[in-house]
């Protein structure tokens, strides 16, 4: 096929990386890590010193600081199975690794919110004294474990969404200890030992929460769903506004390898004008800067190819523009 001069110029490449994957640089994986090692610390002294006073709370917010833990040191392997390039059996790479620990993990926090809610039942029934002022102090220690492991995670790459997620839950943490605190000043004055459970219960409910939502997340990435705060119908949309030579846009799959790797295939109606590598270029730049979208597989066709392809009920059938 012959070009114009314009057309025959050489097509810059989208990015250096094939598909815009940015490699952490160490500083978010370290900053994980010394929060995993101060969380597992307190864990420690919060499970102790809960079975020590008797308050099922404590000790209730001792197995969040667990899981807290588990969830940090995860992050931390996923920085640093993520760093392995793509070879022959996974070419995408490994980022999807984090999906599937970040998957067992919500399941895991679910079978322990099912536990902590079974045993504060049993102590609404059978109540046992608790260590009121005691309770408020290793409460006091959790506020202060909680605000330094957020303001580390804080200070990580706002643009990563682990970091901002970790960030974000451990401000929650942080409201949770100032609950517990309230609750021990309460029972260490009127010797209200029902808020122990109540309050046990409140905590797994917050864990569950977040344990659902992780876990619907994750499944939405292993079952290659559309990625949440996408549209399909926009995009396609946008496109052709963007590109007026684009008569149809079609056959779209759009998919995340993990939180921030997004990648798409479509099929694009033009003329033989357009039906170039710099039409293929344009159209992908602007897919990663407009939509943040890593990877696009694209195939242009001419308006009068056609098209034959199998619909979402299974049935083949052909079409001609």
């Amino acid at each position: 096929m012959t070009c114009t001069t314009e057309d025959c110029k050489p097509v810059q490449p989208v990015s250096p990386h094939h598909n815009h994957i940015k490699l952490d640089d160490g500083k978010n994986q370290r900053k994980v890590l010394i929060a995993a090692i101060i969380t597992s610390t307190y864990m420690l002294v919060e499970i102790i010193g809960g079975w020590w006073v008797g308050s099922l709370a404590l000790m209730a917010d001792g197995v969040h600081m667990l899981t807290d833990a588990v969830a940090l040191l995860i992050a931390w392997w996923g920085f640093q199975v993520a760093k392995r390039p793509p070879d022959r059996d996974y070419t995408f790479g490994y980022q999807r690794f984090q999906i599937i620990t970040a998957f067992l993990n919500a399941v895991f926090l679910l079978v322990i919110v099912a536990g902590i809610i079974a045993f504060a039942i049993e102590r609404f029934f059978n109540p046992e004294p608790i260590l009121g002022k005691e309770m408020m102090i290793i409460a006091i220690i959790g506020l202060i474990n909680n605000l330094v492991v957020f303001l580390i995670l804080h200070s990580g790459d706002k643009h990563n969404m682990n970091m901002r997620g970790a960030a974000l839950h451990f401000l929650g943490d942080t409201f949770s200890s100032v609950a517990v605190i309230t609750a021990a000043v309460i029972i260490w004055q009127t010797g209200w030992v029902w808020l122990d459970p109540a309050l046990s219960i409140l905590v797994a409910l917050i864990i569950g929460y977040h344990a659902w939502n992780l876990t619907r997340d994750a499944t939405r990435i292993l079952m290659e769903g559309v990625p949440a705060g996408y549209e399909i119908e926009a995009i396609k949309h946008d496109l052709m506004q963007k590109f007026p030579y684009l008569t149809d846009v079609h056959h779209i799959h759009l998919w995340a390898i993990a939180e921030d790797q997004v990648l798409i295939s479509l099929h694009a109606k033009t003329d033989l004008a357009h039906i170039n590598d710099r039409t293929l270029a344009e159209i992908k730049q602007y897919l990663w800067d407009r939509h943040g979208i890593h990877h696009a597989t694209l195939q242009l066709e001419s308006k009068d190819s056609t098209i034959c392809a199998t619909d979402i009920e299974g049935e083949n059938g052909c079409e001609r523009a």
